[in-house]
């Protein structure tokens, strides 16, 4: 239902709220049979200018660095991006409310930038700062939901942030495919849906992301997935 009191109706709804996801769910009453959730989780990102006399636009690459526990890759502007692989010493900001938090930069943003000044002395870090402040859809392990749920017709693609990043073209496919694999009667709970990668030719056990899997104690338990 919308704000206008209008009501749409569809025999298949797909949650993709991102942050705002585990309400989604707990709105559709389908959390009983999870074992795995989604919060919302609040992230700084860093944008400083390039050294002088380097096009990092055009000539940077993307990099991830755990040593410092930093990723960067070229910014519009001739600017760097900075981000964070969120290391044990950074505390984690969930949020509770994914349209009320604080979107003001705070000391974090000033550590991601000397971080990133550790691997390249030349970096300026202005006193202006700049950059982003937004929130990631993470799950219990870390490993997204894409899966159905306990409600028929309501399926999820969930907790995704951070580690699937460029691989939404290949979810939706797969969701698409585990859509039309339910919806034809198959269990996806009992015999999950093989799904074969288009460029690889490679089979994945779609169950591997299920919403009732146990937690997956060989995930990083960050970005990295």
């Amino acid at each position: 239902r919308l704000a206008t009191g209008e009501e749409l109706h569809a025999p298949v709804v797909v949650n993709v709220a991102g942050p705002a996801s585990s309400k989604i769910n707990a709105m559709a009453d389908v959390l009983d049979d999870m074992t795995i959730s989604t919060r919302a989780l609040r992230q700084e990102v860093v944008h400083v200018p390039a050294p002088k006399g380097f096009d990092f636009e055009a000539d940077g690459m993307i990099v991830s660095d755990s040593d410092i526990a930093c990723y960067c890759r070229p910014e519009h502007g001739n600017h760097i991006l900075v981000g964070s692989e969120d290391p044990p010493c950074d505390p984690h900001q969930w949020v509770e409310d994914d349209a009320d938090y604080d979107r003001d930069f705070t000391d974090q943003w000033t550590t991601q930038a000397m971080r990133y000044g550790q691997r390249v002395p030349s970096l300026g870090i202005p006193s202006k700062m700049r950059g982003v402040v937004d929130l990631y859809d993470a799950s219990t392990d870390w490993i997204p939901i894409y899966d159905r749920s306990s409600l028929s017709g309501f399926y999820m693609a969930c907790g995704t942030s951070g580690n699937q990043y460029k691989n939404a073209p290949i979810a939706g496919r797969m969701m698409a495919a585990l859509i039309e694999f339910c919806e034809a009667g198959n269990d996806h709970d009992t015999a999950p849906l093989q799904f074969t990668l288009p460029y690889i030719e490679r089979d994945i056990d779609v169950g591997f992301y299920s919403r009732k899997r146990p937690v997956n104690e060989e995930s990083s338990f960050s970005v990295l997935g």
